[in-house]
């Protein structure tokens, strides 16, 4: 007979490969990002484009799943990290670059890109469209965390927390990178750079919150954090009507970090879990799996219907961003079905 603590153990150990809690989550912020660029749902004041809850969701999840093949030093995984990332950092462009050679040929017009731009795209992430300075974002700071475990060891995480203040105390500051940039009109670069100084703090903050396994407590006392995060995340939207942009600069990151977090906790213990029909749980595990592919997508998609005119896309409406979104998703399904035993499948996942 087995023991209930080892399938908690089980259970806990699932939390950080496959949540089908998170990878909603996940599913929720993209969507959230193809309105934002598309249907302009950054009038919308609390999803705004200055404060983009989703992206920061994203760097968290990336980071909080980092933990496991980073922290274990084992090279065979950290390489595995690493090819994930690099086939769409370099697939994608290629593809784009591609498809605007052959519409250039095809329709005898006007391109976006040349071999300048794809150089740019490749060496920091800022060449073709502006969608690839995520996933440069995370290749950079993957590499630098993989780095400074290697060099710190036990004290790794000490290490990255100091790190992590002087980034916070220098990006907030009159000494903010962006400055830098600015004067010397280097927005391009700037464009890859920032976000690393940006986003570094929820990027650690998801890398330290597996490392203490807040996520294990969280899920054995499920409603006690179930309604914490829930007041929690009430209290702040409250809030932030009321009282956020009359906080300091410097402390709004903070603030924020704690939201995602908790939204976050939030998403972990939806109870998923207890779904006991297996296929119904892989059939949610599967179609919750191609935030990535759907990401990378949307905006060709979006080029694609200007190019050819498309009314409905063209327009922006809310209608033809859900189009968006779903045509993306069936590509990423049929795409990664044929290349399910391929490397290339993580184009789409």
């Amino acid at each position: 007979m087995v023991k209930s603590k080892d399938l908690s153990k089980k259970k806990i150990e699932n939390i950080k490969t496959i949540n089908i809690g998170i990878q909603l989550l996940r599913m929720i912020c993209c969507l959230l990002i193809i309105l934002t660029h598309f249907y302009g749902f950054y009038h919308f004041r609390i999803l705004s484009n200055k404060h983009p809850y989703y992206l920061k969701i994203f760097f968290f999840i990336s980071f909080y799943f980092s933990y496991n093949s980073l922290s274990l030093k084992k090279i065979p995984k950290i390489i595995e990290r690493f090819k994930r990332m690099l086939v769409p950092y370099i697939g994608w462009p290629l593809i784009f670059f591609i498809e605007d050679k052959l519409y250039q040929y095809l329709f005898k017009k006007k391109g976006m890109y040349n071999v300048k731009n794809l150089y740019y795209q490749i060496l920091i992430g800022c060449g073709i469209y502006g969608i690839f300075w995520f996933i440069f974002n995370l290749i950079f700071i993957t590499l630098f965390f993989t780095l400074i475990i290697f060099l710190f060891k036990k004290i790794f995480i000490f290490v990255l927390f100091i790190i992590c203040i002087i980034d916070y105390c220098l990006y907030n500051s009159n000494y903010a990178p962006k400055h830098f940039f600015q004067k010397y009109k280097m927005i391009p670069v700037g464009h890859s750079i920032l976000p690393i100084c940006m986003y570094f703090n929820y990027n650690f903050t998801g890398f330290y919150f597996a490392s203490i396994n807040l996520s294990d407590k969280a899920f054995n006392y499920r409603k006690i954090f179930f309604i914490i995060s829930s007041l929690f995340i009430s209290i702040y939207f409250i809030f932030y009507f009321s009282f956020f942009e009359k906080i300091p600069f410097f402390f709004k990151s903070i603030v924020e970090n704690i939201f995602v977090l908790n939204i976050f906790i939030f998403f972990v213990l939806l109870p998923f879990d207890k779904i006991k029909n297996k296929n119904l749980k892989a059939c949610l595990n599967k179609i919750t799996g191609y935030t990535g592919g759907i990401y990378y997508l949307h905006v060709k998609m979006d080029d694609l219907c200007e190019k050819f005119n498309i009314y409905l896309i063209k327009k922006r409406t809310f209608i033809g961003c859900l189009l968006i979104y779903l045509f993306c998703y069936l590509i990423c399904l049929i795409g990664s079905f044929i290349l399910r035993k391929n490397y290339l499948k993580n184009l789409f996942i």
